[in-house]
């Protein structure tokens, strides 16, 4: 049973994170006139909601900000084991200029849509059939010929804390075609924030980075290896 001062800290962050989000997408709704400027009201928005949820939900990020630095000039795609909604606000936090691939629904939510298009994230149609893989693996090229930082949700979904899921094979052909240095990402933000309710309860979120995969691996021994990382 989850006990009342939690709901209660839930309920008032909901509001709080409803209401400024709310107030970002009307007040800066014509700045989606520029990428530049969409990206760094994106980057403040993510910032403010990290700092709420540890004022107001009691949830701390433990990260190491030495190795964080260590990725400010590189080129990398973050491989991120995806518990909850807060995988996809983190790295925009620390990272302004960062690059989410995401499926295409996300442009269907008000606001966000907007805000995901306009700051340039890569959209996939994975509906796209055989074709998904191909078109993925062009928008990424493009971006990585920018030399910018990507994040990747290799599970495909939001999973259960603590639950061993089989990464999805697409991203194996990133890392054989594109030459891009892939970090797996280990995050166990489940256990604080429900995957699909509005619950978030107090505890620290681990984010541990792993070394960058080495080139060479067959795809089963790539697969294994990120497996092994992110389950």
């Amino acid at each position: 049973m989850v006990h009342k001062l939690i709901i209660l800290r839930s309920i008032f962050f909901n509001i709080l994170f409803f209401i400024m989000s709310a107030f970002i997408g009307l007040l800066f709704l014509p700045i989606l006139l520029s990428s530049s400027l969409t990206r760094n009201i994106s980057h403040k928005w993510a910032i403010v909601t990290i700092y709420l949820l540890n004022k107001v939900c009691k949830i701390e990020i433990e990260i190491d900000k030495e190795k964080l630095e260590t990725f400010n000039n590189s080129q990398v795609l973050f491989a991120i084991r995806h518990e909850s909604v807060l995988e996809t606000i983190l790295f925009l936090a620390y990272f302004p200029d960062i690059k989410y691939i995401v499926k295409k629904e996300l442009l269907l939510i008000p606001f966000y849509g907007l805000f995901v298009w306009r700051c340039g994230h890569i959209i996939i149609d994975r509906k796209a059939g055989s074709k998904t893989i191909f078109l993925m693996l062009k928008k990424i090229k493009t971006h990585i010929k920018k030399n910018e930082k990507l994040v990747l949700f290799p599970h495909g979904t939001r999973i259960k804390p603590s639950s061993n899921v089989n990464i999805k094979p697409g991203i194996f052909a990133i890392y054989k075609n594109l030459n891009v240095p892939i970090v797996p990402v280990y995050m166990n933000s489940g256990y604080v924030w429900d995957r699909k309710g509005l619950i978030k309860r107090p505890g620290k979120v681990k984010v541990i980075f792993f070394d960058f995969i080495k080139s060479g691996y067959n795809k089963k021994e790539f697969l294994e290896i990120l497996n092994l990382k992110l389950n």
